[in-house]
């Protein structure tokens, strides 16, 4: 019920960040973006670390440097799909990801996984694929599905990336400053943002206020229960982005998104109970 719980708050803030971004695209390049937003997602945290506790061994600094690979993988995929589609769109695609969760918790902690998941996670992706079929412009369908692919699979391993470092007692405030700053530096040195107006810090920072609470109630309900459960409940984003630009545009949401919306929703749904 924990769980659930601050994935319910994680899917609140979710939704928020979302729309931000999306707002954030539209004054700056994607791309140039992550590296400052990642910067101040650290900086927000940073001042908790003289307080706690930090642990390391061998094992803890692999799992750190994956959780980096799967920040860099999500966030490349997201902005991407940020760039050229709508914000509920994007929330869609990210909404894939209690499939590779519940994937990912069944090769790293002690659970199994059926080949009728498998099969219910390549039917959700081709439904949410075929429903988002247009919504990213430029991209096409290959750019589409390699995006939405690398988000999901970012996104997911991620979460059971932080149940893993809970279980060798690694806190939220040393699992999400050390891999929030690693990837912070590898953007900034890799796609400088030399197009981000300096005006444009107090948006960015205000963002990175509600992304961190995000990741924290994340990173929290993923240690104090099943990865795939928060990640479950988070994937209830969609919807509420959907309502949030229906209310904004005054109109109602997209059928085919919404269909996405579902699609997610239903396989999902039974991924878990296959689990």
């Amino acid at each position: 019920m924990t769980g659930a719980l601050f994935g319910l708050l994680a899917a609140v803030a979710n939704t928020a960040q979302v729309v931000l971004s999306k707002d954030l695209t539209e004054r700056a390049p994607a791309r140039q973006l992550i590296g400052v937003l990642y910067l101040g997602n650290a900086v927000v945290l940073l001042p908790a670390s003289v307080f706690v506790s930090w642990r390391w061994s061998p094992e803890i600094l692999v799992l750190h440097l994956a959780s980096v690979a799967c920040m860099v993988l999500a966030a490349t995929c997201v902005w991407d799909l940020l760039a050229h589609g709508s914000a509920s769109a994007t929330a869609v695609a990210t909404a894939l990801s209690p499939i590779p969760a519940a994937i990912g918790s069944a090769v790293l902690l002690p659970q199994t996984t059926g080949a009728a998941q498998v099969a219910v996670a390549g039917a959700t992706v081709v439904a949410v694929v075929l429903g988002l079929d247009g919504a990213f412009g430029q991209l096409g369908r290959r750019g589409t599905v390699l995006r939405i692919t690398g988000a999901a699979l970012g996104t997911g391993l991620l979460t059971v990336l932080s149940r893993s470092l809970g279980d060798l007692r690694v806190g939220v405030v040393e699992t999400y400053v050390v891999r929030t700053g690693i990837a912070a530096c590898i953007f900034l040195m890799v796609i400088p943002p030399r197009d981000v107006p300096v005006a444009e810090v107090p948006r960015l920072m205000a963002r990175s206020v509600v992304v961190t609470v995000y990741f924290v109630f994340v990173i929290l309900g993923a240690q104090a229960g099943s990865p795939v459960v928060v990640q479950t409940v988070v994937a209830v984003s969609p919807l509420m982005v959907l309502s949030v630009e229906a209310v904004r545009e005054r109109r109602l949401p997209r059928g085919r998104t919404l269909g996405a919306s579902l699609a997610v929703a239903a396989g999902v749904g039974l991924t878990l109970a296959l689990s």
